[in-house]
């Protein structure tokens, strides 16, 4: 049981994943907690929206990989995940820049510890494994101001233009 659990807290912390489960309950504090915020969340979620207009619009002509929404959905904008070839690059370059990103997932389903057993082997989900080499999440939560969007996405075409 200690190994398990030893996996589970510090494995956990690092991308790696070596047992698959799922936790669905919600605890009664958690409960009113988050009924508390649900009445704020439509004006959240429009503000997540006005800032990935926002980033689009300034990001539209480079070289990154935008977001896709179809046009009969509308996207909440939890994360705003890019892509880039030279993510690693660009990520230290926006940390020169005091601008925290984050890299969700860097790793394949497939290469996780926990799925080993089922022998995938590289090349078997090429989409996959080039997006998890590519992605980048830039700074999206509903508090950030037109100035810090204006900043993330300057620095962006700055990267590109100095060719980093």
């Amino acid at each position: 049981i200690w190994r398990y659990l030893y996996e589970i807290m510090v494995k956990f912390l690092k991308n790696t994943h070596y047992h698959t489960g799922y936790n669905s309950r919600m605890d009664t504090i958690q409960a009113s907690i988050l009924s508390l915020k649900l009445r704020f969340l439509d004006n959240w979620n429009n503000r997540r929206r006005e800032i990935a207009d926002h980033y689009v619009e300034m990001l539209r002509d480079s070289r990154v990989i935008l977001p896709f929404e179809a046009q009969n959905c509308k996207h909440v904008f939890h994360l705003f995940v890019v892509r880039i070839p030279d993510r690693h690059k660009l990520q230290n370059f926006l940390l020169d820049e005091n601008i925290q990103t984050s890299i969700h997932y860097p790793t394949p389903i497939h290469f996780q510890q926990a799925y080993l057993n089922l022998d995938y082997n590289s090349g078997m989900f090429p989409i996959s494994e080039e997006a998890s080499r590519e992605v980048l999440s830039l700074p999206m939560f509903p508090e950030l101001n037109a100035s810090e969007i204006t900043r993330v996405g300057n620095a962006i075409l700055n990267f590109e233009r100095k060719k980093v």
